[in-house]
């Protein structure tokens, strides 16, 4: 696997050693420097980062200039702009000149900006791939003209070939097509995570959102109730009729038992966990196969609650589908994390009040 160079732009010393530790366990090579100037100079020298992230506003050369000029260097390279909300036309004015494939909002949010680089890490691959098989057709495109027409077995060969090139080419389309809509999935999810809204109306646009991008049938949240050691239902949604029921269990039947243990499993352990059930009730319908699919939603070491997908469809899961899944449980893990911050504030501000009232005293 080629690694990946990742190289962060800011004038700041302490926001660059904030980032280099962020990415410490990632699999990339951490580029920094400290203005424009700098971080061209590092490219002049043979430095080819895939991405690039620079922070808007910076002594002598900004944001949107440096990128422009990263651009006319490095024109494979994704380029990404960290800005604050006052900087917010000088964002846009990186997007015009700087070609840049997104702006970061300060202060960012860890795992926000860790999906973000992955994100385009991805984007990257794809184009590179996808360049690589368009090559390999047009040299097999020039093979096959100047095949001689008298040598029959020949043109079958080469036809096979490129056949299979053009197969590889349709399947590439297929996935790009795929994550577009993932990234689309994630943006809306973002946006909506960037103005306040009740944690259930988030959870249940999550949900449509993983269906709508994944064709599940249906799903559910599920929070971690600490009072009584166990989760509650938080919101669902489904493409069946009275698909819901589906994670209605009792564990006074042996389906409730099996399900329940299995949520419980992913909560403790904070790993993803396959389930099959077969001749599941749905209503009054009976399903001849199930599939259940729990992604645990976790921040740090804290258990928050878990994601649990129900796959009835002939089409077999697949591996991305459960990565895809995974990857908007993280964003549900902000949003449930930040919503029980909220709630916390105000016993920390009674806390406060308590240590005022003590100085107060004292003197």
């Amino acid at each position: 696997m080629t690694e990946h160079t990742v190289l962060f732009v800011d004038d700041e010393k302490n926001i660059l050693k904030a980032l280099q530790r962020l990415f410490l366990d990632e699999e990339y090579a951490i580029l920094t420097a400290e203005s424009g100037k700098e971080a061209l100079s590092l490219l002049d020298s043979g430095e080819t980062p895939t991405v690039i992230v620079s922070d808007q506003r910076m002594p002598e050369m900004d944001g949107a200039e440096f990128l422009a000029l990263a651009k006319e260097r490095q024109p494979e390279s994704i380029r990404m702009v960290l800005t604050g909300y006052a900087d917010i036309n000088a964002a846009v004015d990186a997007v015009n000149r700087g070609g840049i494939y997104r702006y970061i909002m300060k202060p960012w949010n860890d795992d926000d900006l860790k999906l973000t680089v992955k994100d385009a890490i991805d984007r990257f691959e794809l184009v590179q791939k996808n360049r690589e098989l368009t090559a390999e057709l047009v040299e097999k495109n020039k093979a096959l003209e100047e095949l001689n027409a008298t040598l029959e077995e020949k043109v079958k060969e080469r036809t096979h070939d490129l056949q299979e090139a053009l197969n590889k080419n349709r399947q590439l389309n297929v996935v790009l097509k795929e994550k577009v809509r993932e990234l689309q999935g994630r943006d809306r999810i973002q946006q909506h995570l960037l103005t306040i809204h009740p944690l259930e109306e988030t959870l249940q646009l999550v949900l449509e959102v993983i269906t709508e991008v994944v064709k599940v049938d249906a799903a559910a949240v599920y929070l971690a109730d600490k009072s009584e050691k166990g989760a509650r239902i938080a919101a669902t949604t489904s493409e069946m009729a009275e698909g819901t029921t589906l994670f209605d269990f009792s564990e006074d039947n042996d389906e409730g038992e099996v399900f329940n243990r299995s949520l419980h499993t992913v909560l403790s352990s904070g790993k993803p966990l396959t389930l099959e059930r077969e001749d599941v009730w749905v209503g009054e319908t009976v399903k001849e196969k199930i599939l259940f699919f729990f992604v645990p939603l976790r921040k740090g070491d804290d258990s928050l609650g878990a994601i649990v997908i129900a796959w009835a469809s002939e089409k077999p899961f697949k591996k991305s589908d459960a990565q895809t899944i995974n990857s908007f449980g993280m964003l549900a893990a902000i949003a449930v994390s930040d919503s029980l911050l909220k709630q916390d504030l105000p016993s920390l501000e009674g806390v406060l009040d308590d240590v005022l009232m003590d100085f107060s005293d004292e003197g």
